[in-house]
């Protein structure tokens, strides 16, 4: 095997640690961005910087005082709405998990306290009715700090927004078991449109450089977190990957990336998969002469995409959920079976930047270490010292093999390019329920 731990752990201390915290537009991201683009270019790869405008959180600012038991540590939910200067007093009312049928008793100007997560448009139009002063979400996991989270443009400016924060389980569970009734919130949050970019390292296939396979994972973090494992330790994967064919070749072409603003919902890859798609659809305008079939657009040339997100955990399980055709799954099944690591499969849809690839068609598997230490995750606690070097091994030998047998030295390609019609199915429902997928070009 080439693939080395060291050196994709040596990629997450640069990124998690020495640069740290790289939301999505910011100057960390960029410094990330060149980082990973010089080691494409060492590798002797082709390389690519894809730009593209997302909107990003601003400043954001937050209090939480409740009569009663005083400040409380909270965190705003980025991209909400701000509160008046002197913030909102009034009447808290817990409201469960804040569906509708919860909130029929609730009145105009109340304080919402929700437990969980403000939801899908079905769960958050009704919450925007019922018009509350402000919600405060209490986190649903013991022993963390409110997590850094922010609201999607495209929800907020299909229904609006009221001022949201974050408190940790143990002050929500305090402030229920007191009976606490009275509160004031205070937010000043803010956003703009930033630039952000992708970053490709190229491998051209020697023999049917036609066929392309993308190998990706994202090098950006959440507001105020290291990422580390999430995911500066997938986008270490991916560029130690880049590393190792560099050297070995390939008959078909491999595409190495680190997608930018996944954090942000998914914006790098849907800006890429989007510009596959209006040049596709260029494409297919043109008159055809005899042979168009055999001429493809690079969204046809694009055969499979794998995925990895969310890797470094000390403890965890080995997960892969696969959008594509039945070998596809049984490729990956089989190989752990062979080789290892052990790994749970399913049909889900993943939610990083696998998804806008199967929602434009192309089969994708995604490989990601779920666990407790997930707990950090979106975090300023998730940590370049949290993560573990011999858990990237696994992962990293199990691709290599992967990409070796199926995608590097294979006489004919074994994977239909096609998606399955219930995994079609969940991809659209996991967009409309989330409503991502607007990147302006």
């Amino acid at each position: 095997m080439l693939f080395s731990a060291q050196k994709a752990f040596d990629h997450i201390r640069v990124m998690a640690k020495e640069i740290g915290i790289r939301p999505g537009g910011s100057a960390e991201e960029r410094k990330a961005g060149e980082y990973v683009l010089r080691q494409f270019k060492a590798y002797g790869l082709e390389t690519k910087v894809e730009p593209f405008r997302v909107e990003v959180p601003g400043k954001a600012e937050a209090k939480f005082h409740v009569e009663g038991l005083g400040e409380v540590q909270t965190r705003p939910v980025c991209a909400t709405a701000s509160t008046p200067p002197r913030g909102v007093d009034g009447e808290l009312v817990f409201v469960e998990s804040g569906e509708e049928v919860f909130l029929s008793k609730t009145k105009l100007g109340q304080i919402f306290l929700l437990y969980g997560e403000l939801g899908a448009p079905d769960k958050y139009e009704p919450l925007m009715r019922a018009n509350p002063a402000a919600i405060v979400l209490v986190e649903n996991a013991r022993f963390i700090e409110p997590r850094l989270t922010k609201l999607s443009n495209e929800k907020r400016d299909a229904f609006g927004a009221v001022p949201v924060v974050r408190i940790r389980f143990e002050d929500g569970d305090r402030i229920m078991r007191k009976g606490l009734k009275r509160a004031k919130v205070v937010t000043k949050v803010s956003h703009e449109w930033k630039r952000s970019q992708n970053i490709w390292g190229v491998l051209r296939g020697t023999e049917k450089p036609w066929e392309e396979v993308v190998v990706g994972g994202h090098y950006d973090s959440v507001w105020g977190g290291y990422g580390a494992q999430d995911n500066a330790g997938g986008a270490a994967v991916a560029m130690e990957l880049a590393r190792v064919f560099a050297h070995r070749r390939s008959k078909r072409t491999i595409r190495f990336c680190t997608f930018g603003c996944e954090e942000l919902g998914l914006r790098g890859s849907t800006a890429h998969v989007e510009n596959l798609r209006k040049a596709h659809a260029k494409h297919v305008a043109k008159k055809r002469k005899p042979g168009w079939k055999m001429d493809w657009s690079p969204l046809e040339r694009t055969r499979l995409m794998l995925n990895v997100d969310l890797q470094g955990l000390l403890f965890g399980d080995n997960y892969c959920p696969v959008g594509g055709p039945p070998e596809l799954m049984s490729a990956c099944k089989l190989l752990a079976s062979e080789m290892g690591p052990a790994m749970k499969f399913d049909d889900e849809c993943y939610s990083s930047d696998n998804a806008p690839f199967a929602y434009a068609g192309v089969p994708t598997a995604a490989f990601g270490r779920l666990g407790v230490e997930l707990m950090w995750a979106h975090t300023p606690a998730d940590t370049f010292d949290r993560c573990w070097k011999d858990s990237l091994a696994p992962v990293g030998h199990f691709l290599e093999v992967f990409l070796s047998r199926w995608v590097a030295d294979a006489k004919a390609f074994p994977f239909k390019r096609e998606i399955p019609d219930v995994h079609a199915k969940k991809v659209r429902e996991y967009f409309k329920g989330r409503m991502f997928g607007y990147v302006e070009g």
